[in-house]
């Protein structure tokens, strides 16, 4: 069996290495024919990094790496200059983020020989070498990857905010002035901010979160588990001694769920959920303990949303699609980031309303455990490790006192505990 690519998100290393990979670069060159500036929005850890790595080997040429994929033999391979910018791993908690993205932008300079020296802020030496490019007769493809973690790690720090939007604000609305300069744009996030210049002022950003044709672009489809998977099924059905229809079902039930067009069918698997089962094979919340939500737990409290609630939940589109950073609207977070997932869609002349729940297992078990953990105030390991297994004992034998001492209220708490 090839080895699993657990938190690879580097195609050459993938397809170099010995990794099994799922081809996607149909649905990569669907996302190429389609327009010029795009955006796509998926939860963490699910594959938007390996789209941009893709796209980076597909407009620097390398052709041999993509041999016996689906694209090979549909594009010229004719090399372009690619201004690649991960802001997931630019130093930005320890300087200043403007100081952070001119020394990268210096950096890509370098590598095609423009000197950026002379450039004084990050947005103007961007727009510099998107000009130097271009006059030498080499448009750039733009790839930006998690654009708004700078953000996101900052939610509860609104003074921080202050520092940070602006400069993304500048250096984010450079190629709005400078589109013939420009071969192709691509943009990734987890969350859409409305009022960041990425949206208002490149107002041409065509939004392909929800677009049909890229449905399953990130995440595993049910096809892709049983093609490509078919081994590592039967070995998690030998090794939990149960049958492969088990495994299966147990599989979509735990990791599967994740739609935006509301059609079940269309439903994508978690990526790193199911290459974790198959590493273990457990099943238990393996993309969930990747990220503490605390944040969210904390603003689902403040805006007095019940766990019965997100098990379904209505919203117009609006409520779903855009936040703003000094005003963070729980539904369209949960929904960007994954913890709620489009189980339905109605259009009419009024406009479009969405049912929002759980994608999944996984989801529903974990974030209920949050839930609780924040409700009691207690560490969600404890909630998961003796409160959850005393509530769900008491309610076995029916000791309903005993179930009301292992659930207390807050509000009998003393101040000290």
């Amino acid at each position: 069996m090839k080895k699993l690519p657990i938190g690879i998100q580097d195609l050459g290393e993938i397809r170099n290495g010995g990794y099994l990979y799922v081809d996607k670069t149909g649905y990569v060159h669907r996302l190429m024919e389609t327009g010029k500036y795009l955006f796509f929005s998926r939860p963490r850890r699910f594959g938007k990094s390996l789209t941009v790595s893709t796209l980076n080997e597909i407009f620097t040429g390398n052709k041999a790496l993509f041999q016996g994929l689906w694209i090979e033999d549909k594009i010229d391979w004719q090399p372009r200059p690619v201004i690649r910018l991960d802001m997931n791993n630019l130093p930005y908690k320890e300087r200043p983020l403007g100081e952070v993205l001119a020394e990268k932008t210096d950096f890509i300079g370098e590598s095609y020989g423009i000197s950026l020296a002379h450039r004084p802020t990050s947005k103007d030496k961007f727009g510099f070498l998107l000009e130097a490019l271009s006059a030498q007769g080499r448009k750039a493809a733009i790839l930006i990857d998690e654009y708004d973690k700078p953000i996101t790690d900052y939610l509860e720090d609104q003074e921080r905010l202050k520092e940070i939007v602006p400069v993304l604000e500048q250096f984010y609305g450079v190629p709005k002035s400078l589109d013939a300069h420009i071969h192709f744009a691509f943009i990734t996030g987890v969350s859409k901010f409305g009022k960041v210049s990425i949206f208002s002022d490149l107002n041409n950003l065509n939004d392909m979160t929800m677009d049909r044709h890229v449905m399953a672009l990130c995440g595993y489809t049910q096809a892709e588990l049983e093609g490509r998977f078919g081994e590592y099924i039967d070995a998690a059905a030998k090794r939990m001694g149960i049958s492969r229809e088990r495994v299966l079902a147990g599989i979509k039930h735990w990791y599967n769920g994740y739609a935006w067009d509301g059609n079940a069918e269309n439903s994508v698997y978690n990526p790193f959920s199911l290459l974790n089962f198959f590493a273990k094979p457990f099943f238990k919340g393996y993309w969930f303990e990747t990220g503490t939500p605390t944040f969210l737990t904390k603003l689902i409290s403040t805006k007095k949303i019940s766990a019965y609630d997100l098990e379904k939940i209505h919203s117009g589109e609006v409520g779903i699609e855009a936040s703003d950073v000094s005003n963070i609207g729980a539904i369209s977070v949960l929904f960007q980031t994954g913890y709620l997932t489009v189980h339905g869609i109605e259009a009419d002349e009024y406009g479009v309303q969405y049912t929002l729940g759980y994608p999944n297992e996984e989801v529903r078990q974990a974030f209920n455990k949050y839930l609780l953990g924040d409700y009691l105030n207690e560490p969600p390991n404890d909630v998961d490790s003796s409160i959850s297994p005393a509530m769900r004992n008491a309610l076995e034998t029916h000791d309903w006192g005993e179930f009301f001492a292992t659930l207390p209220s807050p509000l009998t708490r003393s101040p000290t505990q």
